[in-house]
C-alpha cells in the first residue's frame, strides 16, 4: 500500500526559480573534476547571495528537507572519496619512491631561510636574480579584495599604487565612453540647462518678466512623474540608502550622460582649456621673440599650472610629478640659454636652471654644473651670491677654509665691477654675511676685529679720505692696529683719529672649569662654553691666555678683507649692517632703509634665537593663563616691521617693542654679542655723525634697553651738544617717564613746548617737530585711560603752552566746535609742512593726532577716526615718482599707526564689529603681507572666536612660494620671519582649533622646504626656503624635546647639521641637550620616546667639528681616543661586539657609488 495515501495532504510550498532543488548528481564518469566543481559552486554562491537574503523565510521552511538531502549527498561523497583513496594507495605502492629534501625547490614554491643579501647591498632585490614571470589578473593583487587594482597611470618612484576600482555586478570593469573621462575627476557630474519645450518657451516670451526658475505649474504639468520619483528617492526606507546632497539636481538643470554628448560639447567643457590656450600663447611669444627673457620665464613658470590643471593650488604634486616638472623646466631653460645669447638678464635663466637642476642632480653633478656656469659667466655677481649660498650649505664638501675662500672671491669680483649703488649694497651684504659666518663657526674674535677695523677706517679716520692715497692710509691703519691700543667699542677707546687711545691693561683670566678624565664630554662642554664667553672680543698679545692662536687678531688677518670693503662711501648701509651683526633691527629712516629692510627676512642674517645657548622654547609656547590684553604683543622672538619712534621706546605691555627680542636674547651673560661693547660703538658713531638724528635716537633706545640710568645721563649729555633738537627732549622725557619719574617727564615736556615758541634757538624747521612731543604725551595719557585729559591736550595744541596736569574744571576738557576747528587746522597745516620737509615719522605722528581728535570728538566712533588715515593714504598716492622712497615708508607707517588705534579701541571698548577690524587688518596685510604687526593683530583678533581657519588661510597665502621674479639680488622670496610666525601661531593655537603635534611639524617642514627626505643626495634648493636658518632648526629640536620625543629630536638634529654645516652652536646641541645622561635626567623614562646620544654617537659628532674645521677652544682628541681604547678593551674582555654608529655622510657616499 502506498504510504503517501495514508498521510494527510500537505499544503503546497511556494517555490522560486532561484530555489530549485539540486539536480541529481551525474554519474562519476561524467562528473567534472573536483576543482572545477568547487569553482563553479563558489561562483554560483556569490551570484545568488542576494537572492538567499531576500527569501530567508522560504529557506527556513524547507531547511529540514534540504538538510536530510545534504546529509545523503555527504555520505555518498564520503564513500566515493574512500574508494578513490584506496585506488591511489595501490598506485603509489606500485611506483618507486623518490626522497626529496625539505629545502629543495618544488614546482610551486621556494623556501629561502637566509634571505636575499642584495637587500642590504642595493636596498632592494637583485633584479637579475629574479626568474622570468608573467603577471596575471589584470592588476589584481593576491590577498586583496577584487575591487583593488594596481594603478599603472600613477608612478611613485619604485612603489606600486593600489587604488579601489568600480566594478559591475558581473565582475566587468566600468569603462567611460567619453574622452573627458580622463580629464574630469571621479565624482564630478556635468550639468546643463534643461531644454524648455517650445510651447512653454512661447508662453514665457509673452510674459512681462523673465522667469529665472521653472514655475510651479510647469513642474506640476510635466514633472509629476519626476516628482514622484524624487519622493521615492528621498524616502527613508529607500533601498538606495540615505539621500545625499550631491545627488540633488536643480530643477532647471539635468545630468549630462557621456552618451548624450557630442564631440563639440566634449571639447567645450575641457576644464584645462584656458590653461592650455595660455601655454600655446606663451609658446608663440617665445617663437616671435626668442631673445626675450621675460617671455621665456613666463612660459617656464606656467608649466606648473599646466601640470596641475584646473585644480590649481589645491593639487599637491607627487614626487614623480615634481621630478617631471623639474625635468621639463630644465629643458626649457637650456633652450632659452641657447637663443638669448649674452643677454643682460641671462643670469636669471642660469639661476633658474641651477635651481631646478638641484631637484634632479646629485651633489657632485650640481657642483660641477655650478663650476661650469661660473667659468663662462663670471661677470654676474648674482650667480656668485647664490653660489655662496650653495657652498655654505653643501655638507659633503664643506670646510671652513673653502667657504672662506669663496667669500673672498665674491668680494673681489664685486669690487672690480663698475661703480653703482647696487654694487655698494652687495659688497656690504657680503661682508656682513662673511662676519656672521665667522662668528657662527666659532671665530668670534676675527669677526669682531673686522668690524672694528672697517668702522675705524670709515668713520674715525684722522683725516679726510683721499682716493689716491687709499693704500697708504690702509698701511697707516695697520700700524695703528698693531700698536694694540684701545679700539672702537673697548674701554678707553676714542677712535683712531683722536690719537689719545690708551693701551689696555693685560688681562688674566683664570678658567674655572677643567676637563675631567672621568667625565670627559660633560666637563668639556662646561670648559668650551667658558672659553666662548671669554672670547667675544679680540685679545692682546700681552694677555695671559691659554695657547690659542686665534685669540689674537693680527693685521695680516684683516688686510685682505678690509681692502676689499673699505672706501665704498655708504655710511648708512654700513651702520645698518653693523646693527644686523649685533642682532639689532635696522634704522628705519636712513637713506638706504629700503635696501636694508629687505634683509629683515634673510635666513642667513636672522638668527637671534641662536645668540644665547641657553635660550628655550618657553616664549614660543602658550601661557597657562594668557592675558587677553597682552596676546597681541607677542611674538617677541622675531620682528619684521618699520621700527619707528613709537616702537623703539614702546611699552611692551601695550604695543610692539623693537628691542624686545634683543633684550631677551642678548642681555645676558651667555650671548655671543657683548651688549656693553655695542653701546660703546654706537656712542662713537653718534659722535662721528652729528647730523644723523635718527642714529642718536636709536643709540639712546639701545642704551635705555641696557641701563635706564645710563640712558638718562647719556640723553642729558647729548642735549648739551644738540640743544635745538626737540625730538631729543622728547626722548629724555620719555626715558624719565619709563623710569617712573612721571613728574620730571611732565616738566620736560611742558618746558620744551613753551620754549619752542619763545626761544630763538629753534629754527622753523625744528619747530614743526613739536607735534612729535604732543603725540607722545597723548598716547601716554591715552594708555592710562583718561580720555578727558587727552581732549584737554588736544585743545591745548594751538596755544603750545599746556599744563600737563589734569585741569580741575571738567569744562576745560570739552571739545567745542571752535577748539576742534583750531586744532584741526593746526594739524592739517603742520601735516602739509612735514610732507614738504620729508619727515616721515613726524608726518605720521601728525596724522595719528588727527585721527585721535576725530575719535574723541565723535564719541569714539571708529569710522570717523579712520577717515584721516584714509585721506593721508590717498594724499601719499598722488606724490610724484621722485618721492617714492618717502612714500613707501610713510604709507606703511600710516597703516601701523592705524593698527595701533584699532588695537587700543578693541581693548578698551565694546562698540565695534570684529568683521570691520578683520577687514582693515586684511587690507594692511594685502599691502604688506610679511609685516608682523599686522599678522599678530590679525591672529589676536581671530583668536577670540572659534573660527581659526582664517589665520591658517592667511599664513598659507603669505608662506606660499610665489613664482614672480625678484627685482633685486638680495631679496628673499619668503622672509624667514613669516615662516617663524606660522610656527608661532601653530604652537599657540588651541587644541580645539586643530593644533596637534603633526600640524606643528607640518609648519616646520614647510619652512624647511625639504622636498623629499628619502632622497638625501638631491639637495633642496635654498633660493626660496628657510632651510639655512639656524634659529628654525634649534627651535624644531627644542619642540621635539618638549614632547619628550628624543628619537625625532635626534633625527631633526642630524638634518639640521647637514643643512647648516658651518654652525658650531647647532652642533653643540648634541652635547648640551641630546647627551644620554642629560636626557635621562630631564625626561622620565615613562614618557620618553627614544634615548639620548651615546658616547659613540657624540664621538662622531665631535669628528664633524674637526672635519669641518670649526673652532674648538679646548681640544680633547687625545682624551677621546684614550677613552675609546679603554671601552674597546672592556668590551673585548666581555666578548661583546662593538657596534659603531654609521658616519653621518656614509649614506650619501654609498648612494653615489
Amino acid at each position: 500500500m502506498d504510504s503517501s495515501s495514508s498521510q494527510p495532504e500537505k499544503k503546497s510550498i511556494p517555490r522560486f526559480a532561484s530555489f530549485k532543488p539540486r539536480p541529481a548528481p551525474p554519474p562519476e564518469a561524467d562528473r567534472p573534476s573536483e576543482r572545477r566543481s568547487h569553482d563553479s559552486s563558489d561562483r554560483d554562491g556569490r551570484h545568488s547571495k542576494h537572492h538567499r537574503s531576500r527569501h530567508r523565510h522560504g529557506r527556513e521552511r524547507s531547511r529540514s528537507k534540504e538538510h536530510r538531502k545534504e546529509r545523503k549527498d555527504l555520505r555518498h561523497d564520503h564513500k566515493e572519496a574512500h574508494r578513490s583513496e584506496r585506488e591511489l594507495n595501490r598506485e603509489h605502492r606500485s611506483t618507486p619512491q623518490t626522497t626529496v629534501k625539505s629545502e629543495d625547490a618544488s614546482d610551486l614554491y621556494v623556501i629561502d631561510r637566509k634571505g636575499d643579501k642584495y637587500n642590504i647591498l642595493y636596498g632592494t632585490i637583485h633584479r637579475y636574480s629574479i626568474p622570468l614571470y608573467h603577471r596575471v589578473g589584470r592588476g589584481s593583487v593576491l590577498g586583496l579584495p577584487p575591487e583593488y587594482k594596481i594603478d599603472r597611470d600613477t608612478v611613485e618612484g619604485d612603489a606600486l599604487v593600489i587604488k579601489a576600482d568600480t566594478w559591475r555586478s558581473d565582475g566587468s570593469r566600468t569603462k567611460s565612453k567619453s574622452i573627458i573621462s580622463g580629464v574630469l575627476p571621479q565624482g564630478k557630474r556635468l550639468l546643463r540647462i534643461r531644454q524648455t519645450p517650445s510651447l512653454d518657451a512661447a508662453a514665457d516670451a509673452s510674459k512681462d518678466y523673465l522667469p529665472l526658475t521653472v514655475s510651479v505649474h510647469q513642474k506640476g504639468d510635466d514633472g509629476s512623474e519626476n516628482q514622484a520619483s524624487d519622493d521615492d528617492k528621498y524616502a527613508y526606507r529607500s533601498i538606495h540608502g540615505k539621500a545625499k546632497h550631491e545627488d540633488h539636481v536643480p530643477s532647471d538643470m539635468e545630468v549630462v550622460a557621456d552618451t548624450d554628448m557630442s564631440g563639440d560639447e566634449t571639447v567645450r567643457i575641457d576644464p584645462d582649456r584656458e590653461i592650455k590656450q595660455r601655454n600655446v600663447e606663451l609658446s608663440r611669444n617665445v617663437e616671435r621673440n626668442p631673445t626675450d627673457v621675460d617671455a621665456w620665464m613666463d612660459l617656464i613658470d606656467h608649466q606648473e599650472s599646466l601640470l596641475k590643471g584646473f585644480k590649481g593650488e589645491s593639487k599637491t604634486l607627487t614626487y614623480a610629478e615634481r621630478k617631471s616638472l623639474a625635468d621639463i623646466k630644465v629643458s626649457l631653460y637650456e633652450r632659452a640659454l641657447k637663443v638669448v645669447g649674452e643677454h643682460s638678464s641671462r643670469d636669471i635663466l642660469l639661476l633658474g636652471l641651477l635651481e631646478e637642476g638641484a631637484k634632479l642632480w646629485d651633489t657632485k653633478k650640481l657642483s660641477t654644473q655650478w663650476q661650469t656656469v661660473l667659468k663662462s659667466n663670471s661677470h654676474f655677481i648674482s650667480l656668485w651670491v647664490k653660489y655662496l649660498d650653495f657652498r655654505q650649505t653643501e655638507f659633503l664638501d664643506f670646510t671652513y677654509g673653502r667657504c672662506l675662500a669663496t667669500f673672498i672671491d665674491c668680494l673681489r669680483l664685486n669690487r672690480d665691477t663698475t661703480n653703482s649703488a647696487e654694487k655698494v649694497h652687495i659688497q656690504v651684504y657680503l661682508f656682513l654675511r662673511l662676519t656672521l659666518f665667522m662668528r657662527e663657526a666659532g671665530f668670534v674674535e676675527h669677526a669682531v676685529g673686522l668690524w672694528q677695523a672697517i668702522l675705524e677706517l670709515t668713520f674715525l679716520q684722522p683725516e679726510a679720505r683721499d682716493a689716491t692715497k687709499d693704500q697708504e692710509m690702509l698701511s697707516t691703519f695697520m700700524d695703528f692696529w698693531e700698536s694694540e691700543v684701545s679700539r672702537i667699542g673697548e674701554v678707553g677707546a676714542k677712535g683712531w683719529k683722536s690719537g689719545a687711545n690708551s693701551l689696555p691693561e693685560p688681562k688674566s683670566i683664570t678658567p674655572q672649569f677643567r676637563v675631567n678624565t672621568k667625565s670627559v664630554l660633560p666637563s668639556w662642554v662646561a670648559c668650551e662654553r667658558e672659553r666662548i664667553l671669554n672670547a667675544r672680543l679680540p685679545a692682546r698679545s700681552l694677555d695671559e691666555e691659554d695657547d690659542d692662536p686665534y685669540r689674537v687678531i693680527l693685521s695680516i688677518d684683516l688686510e685682505e678683507i678690509v681692502s676689499l670693503v673699505w672706501g665704498l662711501g655708504s655710511a648708512d648701509v654700513l651702520v645698518d649692517s653693523f646693527l644686523y651683526f649685533c642682532h639689532l633691527p635696522p634704522i628705519a629712516f636712513s637713506a638706504d632703509s629700503k635696501t636694508t629692510s629687505r634683509w629683515m627676512g634673510d635666513s642667513f642674517l636672522r638668527n637671534e634665537f641662536m645668540s644665547s645657548f641657553d635660550s628655550t622654547i618657553e616664549h614660543w609656547l602658550p601661557k597657562s593663563n594668557p592675558d587677553s590684553k597682552n596676546t597681541a604683543s607677542v611674538p617677541v622672538c622675531f620682528q619684521n616691521f618699520v621700527h619707528s619712534f613709537d616702537t623703539l621706546f614702546a611699552n611692551h605691555e601695550t604695543w610692539f617693542s623693537s628691542l624686545g627680542p634683543w633684550s631677551m636674547n642678548v642681555l645676558n651673560s651667555q650671548s655671543d654679542v657683548d651688549p656693553v661693547w655695542v653701546t660703546r660703538v654706537l656712542r662713537l658713531l653718534v659722535e662721528a655723525m652729528p647730523q644723523n638724528d635718527y642714529l642718536a635716537v636709536y643709540a639712546l633706545a639701545v642704551e635705555f634697553t641696557c641701563d635706564r640710568n645710563k640712558a638718562a645721563k647719556y640723553a642729558k649729555s647729548l642735549l648739551k651738544k644738540r640743544p635745538s633738537k626737540l625730538w631729543l627732549y622728547n626722548v629724555y622725557a620719555l626715558i624719565e617717564r619709563r623710569s617712573g619719574n612721571i613728574e620730571a617727564a611732565d616738566r620736560v615736556w611742558e618746558t620744551t613746548l613753551s620754549m619752542s615758541q619763545t626761544s630763538k634757538a629753534f629754527s622753523e624747521k625744528d619747530k614743526i617737530d613739536t607735534v612729535l612731543l604732543w603725540h607722545t604725551c597723548i598716547w601716554e595719557v591715552l594708555e592710562i585711560g583718561s580720555l578727558e585729559y587727552v581732549s584737554y591736550l588736544l585743545i591745548s595744541m594751538p596755544q603750545n603752552s599746556p599744563s600737563l596736569k589734569a585741569p580741575p574744571n571738567p569744562e576745560q576738557c570739552t571739545l567745542s566746535p571752535t577748539n576742534l576747528l583750531k586744532t584741526h587746522n593746526l594739524l592739517s597745516d603742520t601735516q602739509e609742512a612735514l610732507l614738504a620737509a620729508g619727515k616721515a615719522n613726524t608726518f605720521v605722528a601728525c596724522t595719528d593726532c588727527l585721527a585721535i581728535l576725530a575719535y574723541l570728538s565723535n564719541s569714539r566712533d571708529l569710522n570717523k577716526a579712520l577717515q584721516p588715515y584714509n585721506k593721508t593714504i590717498s594724499r601719499l598716492e598722488t606724490l610724484p615718482a621722485q618721492a617714492e622712497s618717502f612714500k613707501s615708508i610713510a604709507v606703511e607707517l600710516v597703516h601701523q599707526a592705524r593698527a595701533r588705534l584699532l588695537y587700543y579701541h578693541t581693548r578698551t571698548s565694546n562698540m565695534y564689529k570684529s568683521s570691520q577690524i578683520r577687514d582693515l587688518l586684511v587690507d594692511s596685510i594685502s599691502l604688506y603681507p610679511h609685516n608682523t604687526i599686522f599678522l599678530s593683530l590679525f591672529a589676536w583678533n581671530e583668536s577670540r572666536f572659534r573660527i581659526e581657519e582664517r589665520v591658517r588661510d592667511t599664513i598659507r597665502d603669505i608662506t606660499m612660494e610665489t613664482h614672480g621674479r625678484m627685482n633685486h639680488i638680495l631679496t628673499t622670496q619668503i622672509p624667514v620671519t613669516s615662516h617663524l610666525f606660522s610656527i608661532f601661531t601653530e604652537l599657540n593655537r588651541p587644541t580645539y582649533a586643530g593644533s596637534t603635534a603633526h600640524s606643528i611639524r607640518a609648519a616646520f617642514e614647510k619652512a624647511i622646504g625639504d622636498q623629499d627626505t628619502s632622497t638625501p643626495t638631491h639637495p633642496t634648493s635654498t633660493l626660496s626656503t628657510a632651510r639655512s636658518n639656524l634659529s628654525l632648526w634649534k627651535l624644531y629640536i627644542l619642540f621635539e624635546l618638549s614632547l619628550h620625543d628624543i628619537k625625532r629630536a635626534k633625527d631633526v638634529f642630524y638634518r639640521g647639521m647637514r643643512a647648516c654645516p658651518w654652525s658650531k652652536e647647532l652642533i653643540m646641541l648634541a652635547f648640551s641637550h641630546l647627551r644620554a645622561d642629560i636626557v635621562r635626567e630631564r625626561y622620565p623614562s615613562t614618557s620618553r620616546k627614544g634615548d639620548g646620544m651615546s658616547f659613540f654617537e657624540l664621538r662622531s659628532v665631535y669628528n664633524v667639528l674637526v672635519e669641518k674645521e670649526l673652532r674648538i677652544h679646548v681640544d680633547i682628541e687625545d682624551e677621546l681616543n684614550e677613552l675609546m681604547a679603554q671601552m674597546q678593551q672592556q668590551t673585548a674582555a666581555l666578548g661583546i661586539p662593538i657596534v659603531m654608529p654609521e658616519d653621518i655622510d656614509s649614506e650619501d657616499e654609498r648612494m653615489q657609488l
